[in-house]
């Protein structure tokens, strides 16, 4: 079992319901690259992509255990000797007999400290296999990345490991395409150059560059050369050297994608990332020493990330530590946290080893519309944007906005992780903020800042209003027109809603710190307030408090007291969902308070039943009894059937801990009424949970699992993933109540699995069943 059974599994499924990867995407909110790798068994599954897999697709509570339980598994290792930090590379085939004499030998020196990369060289040398007399075409490989990515490096390390193959010679022209200090090289300049190292006397090499570049071609027919072409700056460049040789190799290295080049002359594509961590840590200590790295190892990872992975950064930070090897590296790691000041380190006083001057040189080449994206992206907090949030922070059209983001990455200042949606490191974010600073006008970056904000906050609102409409604890705001230039994303669904909220919540967590951090406080608890109902309902507890705390903060500095009502509110209901009760009494106290004080009495009575649940964490059910009554009472006094029923149900449940049974009942019934009346989804999701567990108690357990079925449907129609995990807990009580602990089994594992999830305090009451179902006598798996 484990990720290759999983990954059977689900590749199994999807293509029985005839389902493409992007059609599942759709429908489960699992991005189509997950999928892909999921099914390619490369990835361990998350165990909440397991469960919303399983949902789209439809699967029954058996297979979904068997899903669950294959993805939990590891697979077993193979047998063996431990690898290496750096797997073995396959030897490239032994060369072929070549009659004739040596020849040019161009290549520059190889970087001594050459690390990782064996996923890029095995695919190299896989292309060796086509340099064969009869292939019918010069084979070619295209290395893309970013400036200081190591393109060269990784080329020329290549070229050096298979110079044997090529005993007729081995080319290699930088072609300046992106020097801004001078214009790229010219084809036919290149090609004089080649000439006269394959030994063609200057008097019969031609005048024209026709007639150079058709010389160059001969010379190489039949021959084994390799050729690297290096810093190209467009297919162009380099299409009239291409040999027509099928035995020669060229290898091109770029800064754009050179798609041209793979489309027409056949390249084969070679994108080159960021080194992985295992590979950053292998360089660090190579140029350290692996004892300075191992009795450093917290200060090197954050050393690492700070330099963004980039090799170009990884060196100059390595030549700076060596330099000084009595200081810890932590010292140069406390330097680099200044993201104003990390440039000015990054350079070794060298046009090429200064990553702020190599960066520029890719920026340089762009053209304005796309150079001024570039810039105003840097404004943008990350992790990734989408096009739509892209058009609105540069206030273009959608379509053209699309087009500049293809032009960015072509030259790989930005990458796309998924279709759709973009980013870069964060030297390449730095250095385009530094742009913006230097070259956007102040208010020209306050107003790409405004419509970013008022993407996100519109955006946002509209997917709460799509996704909890019917939600008593979702009320919409005014919001002020969004600035000209703005296009809020065009969501039509709940299912849209829930997806853009999983998509972006990332984002919206660094958008609020954002925007408090430019003093915009209205627009800071409105962000907040627009996500509360899907943090809440997602158990994103971590992410909901301290958004709510960067909500009071702001509602705090604009001296509102209704803001700091809700924002007090939204951290008891935090607090008491992750167990800390008394600090839940206090907030939960202070927005009372404020509400009263405000004359918000819908909201005073929703906040006593906040604190009725309090004081039932607590067991003081017969405090949370009365607690419920007085919000009943206000209900009742202002017309509020919503709230009515939320009382009315709130009083059944305590009543049933108590022991009260047919009275929680007779309240849950009422309450039930009232919630079909409204249309209130979610209130009848908790009020069947309740009348399930009523039955329960009462032992009449054929009644009690329609209910609960009933109450996780809702909760999958309103998209309420936490409380999903109750539901299945208490399904599994019934069926293990009902002789049938299989169903139970299945039921726990899936909620286990969403607890798990979001690491919540009650997944070890359910793995404690689970364990006690295992050891039971006659127990089978």
């Amino acid at each position: 079992m484990g990720a290759a059974a999983f990954a059977a599994l689900l590749r199994e499924r999807r293509l029985s319901v005839g389902w493409s990867q992007d059609e599942l995407a759709d429908r489960s909110g699992v991005s189509t690259r997950s999928i892909s790798a999921l099914e390619a068994g490369g990835r361990r599954p998350r165990m909440s992509s397991v469960v919303r897999l399983a949902e789209a697709l439809g699967v029954d509570p058996d297979t979904r255990a068997r899903w669950l339980a294959a993805a939990r598994e590891t697979d077993a290792p193979a047998a063996g000797p431990a690898p290496a930090s750096t797997p073995p590379l396959p030897a490239p085939p032994p060369p072929p007999p070549s009659p004739g004499s040596s020849g040019p030998q161009q290549l520059p020196m190889a970087i001594r400290h050459f690390t990782g990369r064996a996923r890029e060289l095995r695919a190299l040398d896989a292309l060796l296999a086509d340099v064969t007399p009869g292939c019918g075409a010069v084979v070619i490989s295209a290395i893309a990345g970013t400036a200081g990515v190591g393109k060269t490096t990784l080329a020329v390390h290549f070229a050096h490991r298979v110079a044997d193959h090529f005993p007729d010679g081995q080319l290699f022209a930088n072609l300046r395409g992106f020097d801004p200090a001078r214009a790229p090289v010219d084809a036919a300049d290149v090609a004089r150059g080649f000439l006269e190292a394959l030994g063609v006397p200057a008097l019969r090499i031609p005048a024209d560059p026709d007639g150079q570049l058709a010389l160059l071609r001969s010379r190489l027919a039949g021959t084994r050369t390799l050729i690297l072409l290096d810093n190209v700056r467009e297919a162009e460049q380099v299409r009239p050297l291409l040999p027509g040789s099928t035995t020669c190799l060229v290898v091109v290295t770029s800064r754009n994608r050179l798609p041209g080049l793979v489309a027409l002359d056949g390249a084969v594509p070679l994108a080159l990332d960021v080194l992985s961590r295992e590979e950053a840590r292998e360089l660090f200590a190579r140029r350290l020493g692996a004892t300075a790295v191992a009795e450093q190892p917290d200060a090197a990872d954050e050393l690492i990330e700070l330099c963004a992975r980039l090799p170009l950064a990884l060196n100059i930070a390595a030549a700076r530590a060596a330099d000084h090897p009595g200081i810890p590296l932590g010292v140069w790691a406390r330097e680099l946290r200044d993201s104003r000041a990390r440039l000015d380190l990054l350079s070794a006083g060298d046009s090429h080893a200064d990553v702020r001057l190599v960066l520029s040189w890719s920026y340089r080449a762009l053209a304005p519309q796309a150079a001024r994206l570039f810039r105003l992206l840097g404004l943008h907090p990350g992790p990734t944007i989408s096009v739509p949030a892209a058009a609105s922070l540069s206030g273009r059209p959608l379509t053209e906005t699309r087009a500049l983001l293809e032009d960015l990455h072509r030259a790989h200042l930005i990458t796309a992780p998924e279709p759709g949606r973009y980013t870069f490191h964060d030297l390449l974010r730095a250095y385009a903020a530094e742009q913006a600073a230097a070259l956007e006008p102040p208010q020209g970056r306050a107003g790409a800042t405004r419509r970013m904000l008022d993407h996100y906050l519109h955006t946002a609102h509209r997917a709460a209003c799509l996704a909890y409409a019917d939600d008593v604890a979702w009320h919409p705001f005014d919001l002020a027109r969004p600035a000209a230039g703005v296009t809020p994303e065009q969501l039509a669904d709940r299912q849209q809603a829930l997806a853009w909220y999983r998509e972006e919540q990332p984002v919206l967590e660094r958008v609020v710190d954002a925007s408090h951090a430019a003093g915009a406080d209205l627009h800071t608890w409105q962000l907040v307030g627009a996500q509360v109902p899907y943090l809440l309902k997602s158990g994103l507890w971590q992410q909901w408090q301290r958004a709510g705390e960067t909500a009071l903060a702001a509602a705090e500095r604009a001296g509102d007291p209704g803001r700091r009502a809700h924002a007090h509110r939204w951290l008891g209901q935090v607090h008491r969902s992750q167990d800390r009760q008394p600090e839940a009494q206090r907030e939960l106290r202070l927005a009372l308070a404020l509400f009263e004080e405000t004359g918000d009495r819908p909201r005073e009575g929703r906040t006593r039943l906040d604190l009725a649940i309090a004081h039932g964490e607590v067991r003081a059910d017969a405090e949370a009894v009365a607690e419920s009554r007085r919000a009943l009472a206000l209900f009742e006094e202002i017309g509020d059937p919503s709230g009515q029923a939320l009382a009315l149900n709130s009083i059944g449940w305590y009543l049933a801990q108590q022991g009260e049974l047919r009275a929680a009942l007779t309240h849950c019934r009422r309450a039930l009424d009232l919630a079909r009346e409204v249309g209130n989804l979610p209130g009848q999701a908790s009020i069947w949970d309740s009348i399930g567990y009523v039955h329960h108690q009462l032992g009449e357990y054929h009644e009690a699992l329609p209910a609960y079925h009933e109450s996780l449907d809702l909760r999958r129609a309103v998209g309420d993933y936490f409380l999903q995990a109750d539901i299945h807990t208490h399904l599994g009580d019934t069926h293990l109540a009902l002789g049938d602990p299989e169903s139970a089994r299945a039921d726990w594992i899936l909620g286990l699995a969403i607890l798990d999830d979001l690491q919540h305090r009650d997944a070890e009451a359910v793995r404690a069943r689970l364990h006690r179902l295992d050891a039971a006598p006659g127990a089978t798996r």
